[in-house]
């Protein structure tokens, strides 16, 4: 492969709203930009995040008909195709340029394939893969077999104050965070949280941010119902610097994910220095190297348990610190920004 230096990317994004993969895309698009690489951004559908992009100075160009500008993909060095939902792209442009495919799901592939009406084959067929954990990785490698498959952990802006993980209030505060969709978990994470002890309920409280789409409204309307007085919700935050000023405020985030092949929302748990509890289903479980705060898929007794061992002053401040070492270790902007321009200019595996 060439090492030759990278001048043009483009990178095409599916939709653009405020979830977790046109955020990770924005990121990588500053990535690029920082390294002197000019930068284009087309989306298939048009929404909301694209403001996100316009204070970076990057356009979002919204492409309905690809057909039509195919051969402008001549112009880019690379071509970086964000999440599953644009692999149907792979076989059209990599004859043209070079293309990678940038895959953010997991063992929700093969229900997208039949729900969304998209083919694994196209994931089989990209001559360059890239993944973002080793949890995703695995069933990718087993189930679509690309022919060249590497990884890249996420990361996430660090934005840590120093603050350790202290009670401050008398309360708890546990979050969990993301669209409200049954692949999330929301139910399993409250029926957990419902099911405390009578003396630990006096000291938790749930906070719940995200969007509510219509296409889940059953399950977030069934959620509600089950709702006490210690459940907060608070919408979806798109604003960044009140969404960190929230999230500093909370003591453990949960990611109960019935399949997640990352998770930004535990990156940024760890960056700020946090407790995490995570499914065995979530990719970023590389952030807890002993294991302490991962327990079995759908299992809300074992849930519970971990959280009322949260409950630990000291088990808090000793989680937070160790959960703060690991994303310095493995989620920081140098790391990410090593392996991406390696793997984008040729470098090796």
């Amino acid at each position: 492969m060439s090492t030759r230096r990278i001048k043009k990317v483009l990178l095409i994004s599916h939709e653009m709203s405020y979830t977790g993969a046109p955020r990770s895309l924005l990121n990588m698009a500053k990535v690029l930009q920082k390294e002197k690489i000019k930068v284009s951004v087309w989306s298939l559908e048009t929404g909301e995040f694209e403001r996100e992009f316009a204070k970076e100075k990057i356009e979002v160009k919204v492409v309905s008909n690809i057909s039509a500008i195919e051969l402008e993909v001549r112009e880019y060095d690379v071509v970086i195709l964000n999440t599953f939902f644009t692999a149907g792209l792979v076989s059209r442009f990599q004859n043209i340029t070079r293309t990678i495919l940038y895959i953010r799901e997991a063992e929700n592939i093969p229900k997208l394939e039949r729900d969304c009406m998209l083919n694994m084959q196209d994931i089989h067929n990209a001559k360059e893969v890239i993944c973002v954990s080793e949890y995703a990785e695995k069933f990718i490698r087993n189930n679509c077999n690309p022919q060249k498959l590497s990884v890249i952990h996420n990361f996430v802006k660090d934005e840590y104050d120093g603050s350790l993980n202290l009670v401050k209030d008398g309360i708890i505060h546990y979050l969990i965070s993301g669209t409200y969709e049954e692949r999330k978990g929301y139910d399993i994470v409250l029926s957990a949280f419902l099911n405390m002890p009578e003396e630990l309920k006096k000291i938790t409280c749930l906070h719940i941010v995200g969007r509510k789409p219509e296409w889940s409204k059953g399950y977030w309307e069934a959620l509600e119902k089950k709702y006490d007085s210690r459940v907060i919700e608070h919408g979806e935050i798109s604003d960044d610097n009140k969404r960190m000023e929230l999230y500093r405020k909370m003591n453990v985030f949960i990611i109960a994910s019935r399949d997640e092949s990352c998770s930004l929302v535990a990156l940024e748990g760890a960056m700020l220095g946090k407790a995490l509890i995570m499914s065995e289903n979530v990719g970023a479980q590389y952030l807890d190297v002993i294991k302490k705060g991962i327990y079995p898929t759908e299992n809300s007794s074992l849930l519970c348990r971990k959280m009322c061992d949260l409950t630990s002053r000291r088990e808090l401040l000793v989680r937070g610190m160790e959960m703060r070492r690991i994303y310095k270790k493995t989620s920081t902007e140098k790391r990410y920004r090593k392996k991406l321009l390696e793997i984008i200019n040729g470098g090796n595996y």
